[in-house]
This record gives C-alpha cells, sequence and structure tokens, in this order.
C-alpha cells in the first residue's frame, strides 16, 4: 500500500466495520484510520496495539448533535483516500402497519442519511479515493418483515449511482458491495426475530447452526483488496458481490420469495464432503486461504468452495454436485494464469493437485501425466528415460493448463508446441460423462483442446504426449548490452529468429530496472554443437556474458520471482521486428516507472509454423513473436501509474500486432473472443455448446456466451 494512507470507517465499534479497522491496521505501518462508532472494547483493544495510528469518534448517528460531532472529527484532516460505509441499523423488523414513523426516520438516518452527510463533507478532501458502501444482495428488492432496512438499502444504491455521474474519478471512484451472510451483532438481531414477522429468520437461524455464516474477518479481507487492490476503473464500476463474480454489469435482483441468500446456502458443503474421499474447503478454514491464492497476486476471488478430488469418480460427484446447485466451476491446476482464471468468485474450484501421477508407456515412446503435475515434475521424471516433452520454461507451471492453450518452451521451434505433441486427454465433461479425446474418438474435442486455452469443455484428468529424445549437448545462458545497444541487438534478433536453425530458442527481453541499469537482454538455449550461443556475443559490443553447457532440466529451471501482483497484456507479431517498433518498444521502456515493468519477446516459428492453420484451435501459425508488457507491483500495493503505463505501452505497440493474442497470457473479460480464436472462433463456440450448454466450466468462451444469452 502506498504510504500515508488515511481511511474513515464508520460502524467500527463491531461486526464488519470492527474487522476491517484491523485489517486495515494490520496490513500496513503508514495506514492511519479513523475509526467512527459506538463504545466498544475491542476497539479500544485495537488503539491500545496500534496506538498513535487509530483515532477513535465515538458518535451515535441518532444523537441531536451526531451532525455537529462528524464535522469536527473530519475537520482536521485534508486528505482522506479511504471512505467505507459499513455502520448500519436492520431495526425495526416489524410488518408495515407497525412500525413507528420515528424508528423508520431512525433507520433511513443511519443507512442512508448519514452516509449522504460524510461523503459530502469529505468531497474536498478527496483525491482518487474510493468510496465503498455496504449494501445487500438484492438492494431494490422488498423483504418481507425488512421494509426499512429494504428501503434504506435502495436508497444507498441510488446515493452510490448518482455520486458516480456527479463526482469524477480524479476525485472518488464510489462502488457498492454486498457482504452477504456473515456473523455479525445486526445478523444476530436478524436471528431473534420471529419467522411470523420475517420468514427469512428461521434460514438464517439454521445457517448459524450449521455455521455457515461468513466471519467478519474474512469480508474484511476480501473489502480491503476492493480497496487497494483493484484497478479505480473497474472498483467504480462494479456492483462488487462477496460470494459472486464481479461483473460490470448491474446483477438482477434475485426473487424476494426465494432464499435472498441463496448463494449463501449453496456454499453448504457438507452434503458432497460426505459423497467423495478428497477434501472440500469452504470460506474460514486455513486451506481454504491457502489453496484460494493464485501466483499473480493482484488477484483475489472468493470461491464458494475448494474441492480437492482423490479420484475421476470424486470429480463426476462434484460436477453433479454443481450441476444441481446451478454452480459455475473453475479448474485450478498450478494457479499461474495472470487473470486468476483457475479460482472462481462465487463457485466451485476442482483443485486437481493430487493427481501427480506420470506414467511411461509401454511403448517407451509416450508419456500418461496427470493433471496436477508441473513443468518441473514431468522434466525430472523424463530426464531418468532420456526423453523430453516441449513445455514452458516456468518449472512452476502445471502441464496441463500450458498445453491447452498452446504451450511455448525451448524446444518449440524443434518439436512444435506442447498441444502439438498430444495423442490422448482424458476428460470428465459437464453431463459427468468420461472421454477418451483422440485423432481417432471425439475428433473436435480433440480438435479443441489443443490451443483453445483453459479447461472450458470439462475436467482434463491427464494428457498422453509423444516424446522426443533429450537433446545430448544443451547451451544455454544470458547475454545482456546495455540498453543503448538494443536497437542493434532487436534488429539482430527478428533476423535470428526468422532465418536461424530450429535448434535454437532465443527469448528478448527487458526487464524490470531503474533507467540507470536497464539493459536488453538475451535468453537462450541452443542444442546444436555447430551452432553456439557465443555467435550472438558478437551482435554489440559490452556483452555480459553467462553461457555455459547443462543439462536440459537445468534449462528448464528459471527462477521466477515470486509474490507479486502482475499487469499484463499481449499481442502478436507476424514477420520481422520493423524498425518503427523497436523505436516504440524502447520508447515505452524509457516512460516506465523505475524497477515497475518490463517487455518480453517470444519467438515462435519454425515446427510451430509445420502444423496446418486448420488443424488445430492454436491460430497464431502464421507469426513469429509473442510480445507482452509487465508491470510489477509488490503485492499489498496499488500504483495507478504502473497499470496505465501497462495499458499506455500495450495502446502504443497495438499498431504492430496482428490484432490477436495469445490465449495462455489471458487478458481478461474485456478482451474479444475473437482475439483469441479468430477463425475459429464459431467453431469452438459450437463444440463449447455441445459438450458444455449450460456453460458451467468458466474461461473466455463463457463469458463470451453469457453476454450474448
Amino acid at each position: 500500500m502506498m504510504k500515508d494512507k488515511v481511511a474513515v470507517i464508520t460502524g467500527a465499534g463491531s461486526g464488519i466495520g470492527l474487522a476491517l479497522t484491523n485489517q486495515f491496521l494490520s496490513m500496513d505501518d503508514h495506514t492511519f484510520v479513523i475509526a467512527i462508532g459506538r463504545q466498544s472494547s475491542e476497539l479500544r483493544a485495537l488503539c491500545e496495539k496500534f496506538n498513535a495510528r487509530l483515532v477513535i469518534k465515538h458518535i451515535d448517528f441518532n444523537h441531536t448533535g451526531a451532525t455537529k460531532r462528524i464535522e469536527q472529527a473530519l475537520g482536521k484532516y485534508e486528505r482522506i483516500d479511504y471512505l467505507v460505509h459499513c455502520a448500519g441499523s436492520v431495526i425495526p423488523l416489524k410488518r408495515i402497519h407497525s412500525i413507528d414513523y420515528e424508528d423508520w426516520c431512525a433507520t433511513q438516518k443511519v443507512n442512508s442519511d448519514i452516509p449522504f452527510l460524510i461523503t459530502k463533507l469529505c468531497l474536498n478532501k478527496f483525491k482518487h479515493s474510493r468510496v465503498l458502501f455496504l449494501t445487500s444482495d438484492q438492494p431494490v428488492t422488498a423483504v418481507e418483515g425488512a421494509s426499512a432496512y429494504c428501503v434504506s438499502k435502495a436508497a444507498i444504491q441510488m446515493m452510490c449511482d448518482c455520486f458516480r455521474k456527479e463526482i469524477s474519478h480524479d476525485i472518488a471512484a464510489f462502488a457498492t458491495v454486498a457482504p452477504g451472510n456473515v456473523d455479525t451483532p445486526m445478523q444476530k438481531k436478524i436471528r431473534e426475530v420471529s419467522s411470523d414477522v420475517l420468514p427469512m429468520s428461521v434460514l438464517l437461524r439454521d445457517m448459524h447452526k450449521e455455521s455457515k455464516l461468513l466471519p467478519p474477518h474474512l469480508v474484511a479481507e476480501y473489502l480491503c483488496q476492493l480497496l487497494t487492490r483493484i484497478d479505480v476503473k473497474t472498483f467504480g464500476a462494479t456492483q462488487w458481490n462477496v460470494l459472486r463474480s464481479a461483473v460490470k454489469e448491474p446483477q438482477r435482483p434475485l426473487n424476494a420469495n426465494s432464499n435472498i441468500l441463496t448463494t449463501v446456502d449453496k456454499a453448504s458443503l457438507q452434503y458432497l464432503q460426505d459423497k467423495i474421499d478428497g477434501d472440500v474447503w469452504a470460506t474460514g478454514s486455513k486451506e481454504y486461504t491457502l489453496r484460494r491464492r493464485v501466483f499473480n497476486q493482484a488477484i483475489s476471488h472468493f470461491p464458494i468452495g475448494i474441492v480437492v478430488p482423490q479420484s475421476e469418480a470424486d470429480i463426476v460427484k462434484i460436477i453433479d454436485y454443481a450441476n444441481r446447485q446451478n454452480l459455475q466451476i473453475s479448474i485450478k491446476g498450478a494457479g499461474h494464469g495472470v487473470t486468476g482464471a483457475a479460482v472462481i468468485n462465487g463457485g466451485i474450484v476442482i483443485d486437481m493437485s493430487t493427481f501427480q501421477s506420470i506414467e511411461l508407456c509401454a511403448d517407451g515412446q509416450s508419456v500418461k501425466v496427470g493433471a496436477g503435475v508441473r513443468n518441473r515434475d514431468l522434466d525430472r521424471f523424463l530426464s531418468h528415460h532420456n526423453k523430453v516433452v516441449p513445455l514452458g520454461t516456468c518449472p512452476d507451471v502445471g502441464v496441463v493448463g500450458a498445453t491447452l492453450g498452446g504451450g511455448i518452451g525451448f524446444l518449440s521451434r524443434k518439436y512444435g508446441l506442447s498441444c502439438d505433441n498430444v495423442l490422448a486427454f482424458n476428460l470428465i465433461s459437464a453431463d459427468g460423462q468420461q472421454r477418451v479425446v483422440s485423432a481417432s474418438e471425439h475428433t473436435d474435442l480433440f480438435w479443441a483442446l489443443r490451443g483453445g486455452g483453459g479447461a472450458q469443455f470439462g475436467v482434463i484428468t491427464d494428457i498422453t504426449f509423444s516424446l522426443h529424445p533429450a537433446p545430448d549437448s544443451i547451451e544455454g545462458g544470458i547475454i545482456e548490452w546495455p540498453i543503448h545497444k538494443a536497437n542493434g541487438i532487436l534488429t539482430h534478433y527478428s533476423e535470428t529468429v526468422l532465418q536461424g536453425p530450429r535448434t535454437q530458442f532465443l527469448y528478448a527481453y527487458i526487464a524490470r530496472s531503474t533507467a540507470k541499469q536497464a539493459k536488453i537482454s538475451i535468453m537462450g538455449f541452443s542444442d546444436d554443437p555447430d551452432t553456439s550461443l557465443h555467435d550472438i556475443t558478437s551482435w554489440e559490443t559490452d556483452a555480459d556474458i553467462s553461457i555455459t553447457h547443462k543439462q536440459y532440466t537445468e534449462c528448464q529451471s528459471n527462477n521466477y520471482e515470486q509474490g507479486h501482483a502482475l499487469y499484463w497484456r499481449n499481442g502478436i507479431i507476424e514477420g520481422a521486428l520493423t524498425q518503427d517498433f523497436i523505436t516504440t518498444v524502447l520508447q515505452c521502456f524509457q516512460s516506465c516507472p523505475d524497477n515497475a515493468g518490463g517487455i518480453m519477446l517470444d519467438p515462435l516459428c519454425g515446427a510451430i509454423q509445420d502444423v496446418g492453420a486448420h488443424e488445430t484451435a492454436f491460430i497464431h501459425r502464421n507469426a513469429s513473436f509473442v510480445c507482452s508488457i509487465t508491470g510489477v507491483t509488490p503485492a499489498d500495493q496499488v500504483n495507478n501509474e504502473v497499470t496505465e503505463w501497462v495499458d499506455q505501452t500495450y495502446a502504443r505497440l497495438s499498431p504492430f500486432f496482428n490484432g490477436y493474442a495469445y490465449q495462455n497470457y489471458d487478458m481478461g473479460k474485456d478482451f474479444p473472443l475473437i482475439g483469441y480464436y479468430g477463425q475459429h472462433t464459431q467453431r469452438l463456440i459450437a463444440i463449447k455448446q455441445k459438450f458444455d450448454p449450460e456453460l458451467k466450466f468458466a474461461g473466455s468462451l463463457q463469458r463470451h456466451l453469457q453476454k450474448t444469452v
């Protein structure tokens, strides 16, 4: 988080407000919190713990002097970065004919009038600030017995929309969030009401009895991430919901006669746990917290449950459960996808980490690989048999996930993509059917799975690959020059990729650094004794050379930094790198904030182009390079300057791209489907509709089809 941030939190004396106060103070030593709430021993305890970084303002919003006290409390602060309205009143919980007008007004004052007042008082203190209003799952739908509360929450929703209309993002971004059913004192009041007055109270009592309510600390963690780690445009354009996927369009209200907390009800996973041998992890558990994390620390998604199957039979039961509960499914292998698509908000995650089997087939020329296997595991196993499968260079990436989108690595120019070396997939589809998918069985699926990207058609339990002899002589390493040599280096690099031997694979990149320390780097691999990487050192003078003869597994053990938030864009280049492109790349890097971004080129060509453009779903057969622009920040920081640099660089380089993007470098829900699949788009949609007609498996095809429904 940026230094010297000031957060104002109302309702800080208990429940979500108290938990959020603690979360803000705990996550950064430079966060200052103004906590507004009633008398609270828990809040006083936080004050003792965090000392000068917490200021407590005890204000009863229904007191006659509340307005003046609020003005005094906020008047001394010149800037407020975060304003979160957690204060709320659910009473009176009565039928309309029994409500006193004074009680009705008191509810409206606490829930809508005071939030308006505080927000208005802070307008001249905002600068690129964020305002978050807590609302309900259905802010514009009546709930029997809770009319005062419903009307006030509808007002909050409209109030937020009005602020959005009239206040620019340069001042503040405004959003609402539905926290779901949280175990708070206010929730306790709801449970205590007779079901004759409030019919839903019986359901909430059952949920409390069965420990289905969310703990406040988990909701507070989610809110903090919304406030500090979501880009401002997305933050201010979304109705957020803790348990449902965040979408830009307003969510449709649910039927008031149904369970208004139906998503929470679906989080009851005990039935599934009793049916399978694997483990089911729900919100609040340590395993849930660990398993929902993905490589990109800018992403924090909250599924209803994470299920770790032990067998294919378990997977069939999980799919059946998700179908019965009308939940979408995402599949997590290693969780390296940059958009965090492996962990779906508000759905079921099938964590395939226990599927670790690797079996050399009887012919000795193929290998069956489980869905939980990572690149390093397969490389090490095959090294004992002097065999290889062309895989990516990051050792922690999951084999299956990378293969489904293509799979580019050191051996791709010689042996093709990972997906070009697949002999068969074992797949369990949305109807629970187990299928062997190959060139002779389910040929349409076999075509789609080789480059379609993501687990969009079902659960892949294992893949059978053809094998190749391991290289005998391997030369690998990195050659670097000062950045002012980059023009010539990239020109030579382009010529070498387009005309050089298939036995050579070269990445070109400008790694994140300060402007003074910037370098142009080539990371290379060659298994041809007649073609040395040392020839590359003659491209320019002043080369810093780190090249050695290595084992293949050493070349596949590149270190990738962990624990960062990543912001990623990519495009495809056909033909050579032009002088205009090179000049623009270097200009873009010059504008990058220090130590915050880099630009990389993956080479294609060679054997990748031996496969016909229509033989698989992978469309980039005629391309030469994948160009990636990456912004990097610490996981607990928000830096709009970095994300803006990535977006601006992508915009400036886009004229040099062919309009497409590599599907394994997913660019999120706003990128058009045709950008990944081009001429194959309609065929992939048809296959998706055939094998997953209810759109259970999350991914780019599912997102596209949901928009068109």
